[in-house]
């Protein structure tokens, strides 16, 4: 019986891993989920958080991710992620940055639809600046 999937992570900029992987495990809003070789097929909504993947080669790797969709289908996984940025890649100043300009658009008045924006903004900041502190320590 066949121990990888297919996996295929897209950001909207790059190509960010292609190969097969031993499993998955993606943000969702109540929690994570973890995909196995042989998943049932499936749709889901991923939000900003930590994604970490495990390569048929038992490399262990850890991006975050800006919210998108993952689709499981024929024992193959592809994400669409607005963005995946590796630990290592994030500028934790350009970080606390958006995470400051996001908390004053929350403060700010605004329609509907800005404060969701202005909420997926400061998820993100986050989240990268949760990820971004891990790799110096």
């Amino acid at each position: 019986m066949e121990r990888t999937f297919g996996l295929h992570i897209v950001a909207s900029d790059k190509d960010f891993y292609s190969g097969r992987g031993k499993k998955i495990v993606l943000p969702m809003k109540d929690g994570e989920i973890c995909i196995l070789p042989r998943h049932s097929d499936l749709m889901i909504a991923i939000v900003p958080g930590e994604m970490r993947f495990e390569t048929a080669d038992g490399e262990k790797r850890t991006a975050i991710v800006g919210g998108g969709f993952a689709q499981i289908i024929n024992n193959r996984v592809t994400v669409l992620a607005d963005s995946v940025e590796r630990p290592e890649d994030i500028d934790l100043k350009r970080a606390e940055e958006a995470r400051e300009r996001a908390k004053e658009q929350l403060r700010q008045k605004q329609s509907i639809e800005e404060y969701y924006i202005s909420r997926a903004a400061l998820a993100r900041a986050m989240s990268r600046l949760k990820a971004g502190g891990r790799k110096e320590s």
